[in-house]
């Protein structure tokens, strides 16, 4: 028979080889020419974008981001609403939950639309996400990019889960411009994290994947709203919302601004503490290896969101008001830089006009010929919305910025050490030098607790009492032999005053005997082990303050007080995570026992009895704090050039300054130039807005306790020692 002969069986055998070929070979060998240009397998399980590091707050708000060319955030896919992921699954992809990276019956519609000539997409949104991810799988239409979609898509299904493949391609699609991602998409259009979206804008942003530029809601704002309408029709159509829902959202206007919300870096909350994160991370990341702008970081900080709201609520509250003060004083005199206009060279020298022609090489002559030459510009103002367009030359802008009351605000946790609200000035977009960290100015007043602290430490007591009446302490200035020999701001002497009084009343002579008794290297050793770092002059008028300090290192000593002694390194940063969230390093900072617990525990009263029947008595009552364990010092340096305040309470230390950019330019009156009326009031209005935040859960009645057997002195006022003796404090009381 034909069918058992060796010519018959070799001819089935070819057959079945060709036939085998072209059910098997063909497609391998298609297979394998498309995983040739396919991504490897290391970059399929580490895709490589440039995405922004991302700085975080202590309580989980994104503070700001860095980037270079493209903003790119990434999210988790539990921070990002439901509403936002039915949305994307709704429009393009119904079956998302049920197939495996491919779905078969959107191939089928998509194939056959294009057989009637209506073309629509058959790709999931795991095939669109591979096309995002990787540049290999490209994006040309053409049988051999649909392949390599496929499979790639395939196997991100089969790594990750459903929500980190819906997390993934809301991080990754574009929005237009150099926005990437739901976050940066959401700050974009309305101002607002993610998390905060509602169904409305929500709709819009899913919207927008379609055409960023075609569906542009400030370009094309009909487009935008018809565009926003279908994708919630979808939604209530895959049952996600219901008829109402959908009616209400449709009702919504768009939401957006009358222009994008640019991210800048003068921007959002807390500006100078994120320029100088910006910088330190900048070293941090070139010392191991990283790349801030495009490697992902994420960047958890000790700030809370919720505290920097309140301080910088409470500096435009205060000085809004307060500038017009300055502004009548200054008027009521002759103008500063009238009669001495180095003041104006000053200001023009620090000014970055300046330095950035400097630096260019453009010869002094030319650079004060270009300040004199009128030109268009932006400058600050008080009154919304916070700026005036206008044409003046470079010098008169100096001359308008001169007179502006300036600020510096920072608060630690003494406990631990954590910053957790900082404000360098006024308005980072107008005023970019940091009154917390970069600027030194002469501390007055608040420098005299750490005399009183050596006094505590060396068997003083706050009952101890002193004459006040002038000493006089040879020394000598400039080479010559000279006197110096203090007197009291109230001009008031004569009998004797308690320490604890003294220091409540800031009396410059008690402070001065105390300087001479304990000599200026003794006091500067407390200052030390308490974390003062700048350089400071051993002479006894460092008692009263002549010493130039931050405010960082000033507030940070004080924290020794509410911990009953120890000192803790300032911290603004919790860890620092790569991009896909494993920790890189994490921060403690370093601490040590600066005071014994007693002397800090004394020096706690005194600092109380200044907010009780001192300096700052009217903290209290003003501010509603009467149940707040509060304690703090005002100052005032030379000519009422700086107004201070730092103060404690058992959960936070906050130190404020208030002056211009220049000393010159100052107060006239004690009446308003001191610390009381300067910077008092923010660190009021402060503490009385957080300690009434319920979201923070701060315990108005806990006190800082005397360690354990600990007895303060029972001080028995002597008759002298009645306050209504002093007719400074009562008119100040009153």
């Amino acid at each position: 028979m034909r069918w058992l002969s060796p010519e018959y069986r070799r001819e089935r055998l070819w057959i079945g080889l060709v036939l085998g070929f072209f059910i098997w070979g063909i497609p391998l060998l298609l297979f394998v020419y498309v995983l040739v240009d396919m991504p490897s397998f290391e970059r399929l399980e580490n895709p490589k974008q440039d995405l922004a590091s991302v700085a975080f707050s202590a309580d989980g708000k994104i503070l700001g981001t860095f980037y270079h060319s493209s903003d790119r955030v990434r999210v988790p896919a539990s921070e990002i609403p439901d509403v936002v992921k039915k949305a994307l699954i709704a429009i393009e992809d119904r079956r998302f939950y049920d197939h495996a990276g491919i779905d078969p019956i959107g191939i089928g519609a998509a194939a056959f639309s294009f057989l009637t000539g209506k073309r629509r997409g058959g790709s999931t949104i795991t095939q669109q996400l591979a096309r995002n991810l990787y540049d290999e799988v490209g994006v040309e239409r053409s049988l051999w990019r649909k392949l390599k979609e496929m499979i790639v898509a395939i196997y991100l299904e089969y790594r990750y889960s459903k929500e980190e493949i819906l997390a993934m391609y809301l991080n990754t699609v574009p929005f237009g411009g150099v926005t990437y991602g739901i976050q940066v998409a959401s700050r974009y259009y309305f101002g607002k994290d993610v998390q905060e979206l509602n169904l409305s804008e929500a709709a819009l942003l899913i919207g927008l994947l379609k055409g960023p530029s075609y569906y542009s809601p400030y370009r094309y704002p009909q487009r935008a709203l018809s565009r926003r309408n279908v994708v919630i029709d979808m939604m209530e159509e895959a049952g996600f919302i219901s008829a109402k829902q959908a009616i209400e959202a449709k009702k919504q206007p768009l939401g957006v601004g009358s222009a994008p919300y640019k991210a800048s870096q003068s921007q959002g909350i807390a500006p100078y503490f994120r320029e100088y994160l910006r910088l330190w991370l900048l070293n941090w990341a070139r010392d191991r290896g990283y790349d801030l702008y495009r490697d992902g970081l994420q960047i958890y900080t000790t700030i809370d969101s919720r505290l920097q709201m309140h301080a910088e609520s409470a500096v435009v509250q205060h000085l809004r008001s307060f500038q017009p003060v300055f502004d009548r004083e200054l008027r009521a005199h002759p103008l500063p830089w009238v009669e001495d206009t180095s003041i104006i060279w000053r200001a023009m020298r620090r000014s970055e006009r300046y330095n950035v022609l400097k630096a260019a090489g453009v010869p002094e002559p030319e650079i004060i010929k270009q300040f004199h030459q009128p030109v268009p510009m932006r400058v600050f103002t008080w009154q919304p919305p916070g700026y005036i367009d206008t044409i003046l030359t470079p010098w008169d802008s100096l001359v308008y910025y001169l007179r502006f009351l300036e600020v510096g605000l920072v608060t630690l946790d003494p406990h631990t050490g954590e910053v957790k609200a900082w404000v360098g000035g006024i308005n980072h977009t107008f005023f970019k030098y940091d009154h917390v960290i970069q600027a030194k100015r002469q501390v007055g007043s608040t420098f005299k607790p750490f005399v009183y602290t050596a006094a505590m430490d060396n068997g003083y007591s706050p009952c101890y009492e002193e004459l006040n009446v002038p000493v006089e302490i040879p020394v000598r200035v400039d080479g010559r032999d000279t006197v110096w020999s203090p007197r009291n701001a109230d001009r008031e002497i004569g009998g004797k005053v308690s320490l604890k009084k003294a220091l409540a009343l800031s009396l410059n002579i008690i402070t001065a005997r105390l300087m001479k008794a304990l000599g200026p290297e003794v006091v500067i050793s407390y200052t030390r082990r308490m974390g003062i770092q700048s350089d400071l002059e051993a002479v006894y008028a460092l008692g009263l303050g002549v010493c130039d300090l931050t405010l960082m290192e000033l507030t940070s000593a004080y924290g020794c007080f509410p911990t009953l002694g120890i000192w803790r390194e300032p911290l603004f940063i919790r860890e620092i995570r790569d991009r896909r969230g494993n920790l890189i390093e994490s921060f403690s900072g370093t601490s040590r026992r600066a005071l014994s617990e007693q002397t800090a525990y004394m020096m706690v009263e005194m600092l109380r009895w200044v907010t009780i029947a001192g300096t700052a008595g009217e903290l209290r009552w003003r501010y509603g704090l009467n149940q707040l364990d509060i304690g703090g010092k005002t100052g005032t340096t030379q000519q009422h050039a700086d107004g201070w305040f730092i103060g404690f309470t058992p959960d936070y230390v906050t130190g404020v300054w208030v002056g211009t950019a220049d000393r010159a330019v100052h107060f006239h009156s004690l009446q308003n130039g001191q610390g009381a009326r300067m910077a008092m009031p923010i660190w009021g209005l402060y503490m009385k807005a957080a300690y009434a935040d319920t979201t923070l859960k701060l315990d108005k009645k806990r006190r800082i306790l005397p360690p354990p057997g600990f007895r303060l002195p029972d001080c028995q006022p002597s008759q002298t020692e009645q306050p209504q003796e002093n007719s400074s404090l009562q008119d100040y009381l009153r």
